[in-house]
């Protein structure tokens, strides 16, 4: 890829300049840094080679959100520009914050353990002796299995062991207590026949049904990068999908993950050891350097991108209108480099 090619040599001449400091955790990003710059330019480059419509992005340093942008449309038709408050599906992070409240409402209030089968939770559940750890990391006996069905059947071990209901508790401890206002703990909510519409109140509601109305159309990209309005079912919430929010209010769950899980828990779920992935993220290493990250995708219509370095206090966020950010990938492999826009910012921000 031609841009590839050319940011190479861009970054032998940003490394001249960029501060050392930097990797003391020192904050030197700011949205008119010359990294953010670099970075903004090839993001916009990327997102028109893999014919992306509409892409919002945020950066977070050191639990501020340094630098947000949107690139192309979120909706092509009416010519409405992406920006940082795009709602789109979240697809598969879904996880990511499933895992989260698990491990505050069930580990952390020692309810559950992570040895512990998942049938103790959910009697139904087809396997005898996976480990509640084990699905959280999409691992079993056979060893790891990518299969967000599976991991969708966490929702009624959180029902169990919180003894609240997934959705609700998703709202209240996460969404509502760190101010995710543009964020719906379920992409059906708007549809009146929607069975976890009881668990809402009439106000609550309303405020997704609002959220909701402005979420990105999904575009199937053909071969030619020519954007077509695409089908979508929009799913119910799980453990494993349903959620719809913003790169804004993702960045506000990334700056308060320190307040819904203790440090201890937050190490212990980015802790991986033979497998791609910890409790409800994958993670590797890059120049060595952990890197803890998720993804989702629809195909031929959303995708999306979460990538941590927590020694270094940086977050990227990245949510499209098609399955560009993920499809041409395998990230189900486990090795984030394999994408273009992750080894971008990993190449600028990390080397």
């Amino acid at each position: 890829m031609r841009g590839l090619t050319v940011l190479s040599s861009a970054l032998v001449a940003l490394m001249a300049v960029v501060p050392h400091s930097r990797a003391q955790g020192v904050p030197w990003l700011s949205e008119r840094s010359l990294p953010i710059s670099l970075f903004e330019r090839y993001v916009e480059s990327l997102r028109q080679q893999a014919g992306i419509p509409g892409l919002s992005a945020a950066i977070v340093q050191n639990g501020q959100r340094v630098w947000e942008a949107g690139f192309g449309f979120q909706d092509v038709e009416s010519l409405v520009r992406a920006t940082a408050d795009t709602p789109y599906p979240i697809l598969d992070l879904s996880q990511t914050l499933a895992s989260t409240v698990l491990l505050q409402q069930c580990l952390e209030l020692r309810s559950l353990d992570l040895s512990d089968k998942v049938r103790r939770w959910h009697p139904q559940f087809s396997e005898d002796v996976t480990t509640v750890s084990q699905l959280l990391s999409h691992s079993g006996p056979d060893g790891f299995r990518y299969d967000a069905s599976r991991y969708g059947q966490l929702n009624t071990v959180i029902d169990q062991c919180a003894s609240q209901r997934y959705g609700p508790l998703m709202a209240r401890e996460v969404l509502d207590r760190l101010a995710m206002t543009d964020s719906v703990p379920g992409h059906d909510l708007a549809d009146t026949s929607a069975s976890g519409r009881r668990l809402f109140s009439a106000s609550a509601l309303e405020r997704y049904g609002s959220v909701l109305r402005r979420v990105a159309p999904p575009y199937k990209v053909d071969g030619s990068r020519r954007p077509s309005r695409a089908d979508y079912s929009r799913p119910s919430l799980s453990a494993s999908t349903g959620i719809v929010s913003t790169v804004r209010d993702l960045a506000r769950f990334d700056t308060g993950l320190d307040v819904l899980i203790a440090s201890s828990t937050r190490e212990r779920a980015w802790q991986n050891g033979a497998l791609p992935m910890g409790l409800g993220w994958f993670v590797q290493r890059y120049n060595g350097e952990r890197v803890v990250w998720s993804f989702g995708m629809a195909r031929d219509a959303y995708s999306a991108l979460y990538i941590k370095v927590p020694d270094r206090g940086l977050t990227l966020i990245l949510l499209a209108n098609s399955d560009g950010l993920v499809a041409p990938y395998n990230l189900s492999d486990g090795n984030v480099t394999t994408s273009h826009f992750a080894l971008t910012f990993l190449q600028l921000f990390v080397s």
